[in-house]
């Protein structure tokens, strides 16, 4: 069987993965996928994570919140953490189906 062997920066990426990783040939092209090993104490990781109370974020929630605050600061400027916070705050009492975590709506 061929065998390609990751340089130290690849093969620390893949091991550091917890979803499917694409892989790409110089132009861009994907030419495979490599998914992440389960090992118990990875599995252990992602129940220990699940188990724990606060607010859950759907991954097309987590995009409207990264590309309002980013729309916020073309329009404003540059921003401190105090600002992003009330400003995500008032978009999730605006518009919490979208906005706010998963089940608030």
């Amino acid at each position: 069987m061929p065998e390609i062997v990751l340089t130290e920066e690849q093969a620390k990426q893949l091991a550091g993965a917890v979803a499917p990783v694409e892989v790409k040939d110089s132009a861009g092209r994907v030419v495979g996928r490599l998914d992440p090993v389960l090992t118990p104490e990875f599995i252990a990781e992602l129940k220990r994570r699940a188990a724990t109370p606060g607010p859950r974020y759907s991954g097309v929630q987590i995009q409207a919140r990264l590309q309002a605050l980013q729309t916020e600061q073309d329009r404003i400027g540059r921003f401190d953490a105090e600002y992003a916070k009330a400003f995500l705050d008032r978009l999730e009492q605006a518009d919490p189906g979208t906005y706010g975590p998963k089940g608030a709506s």
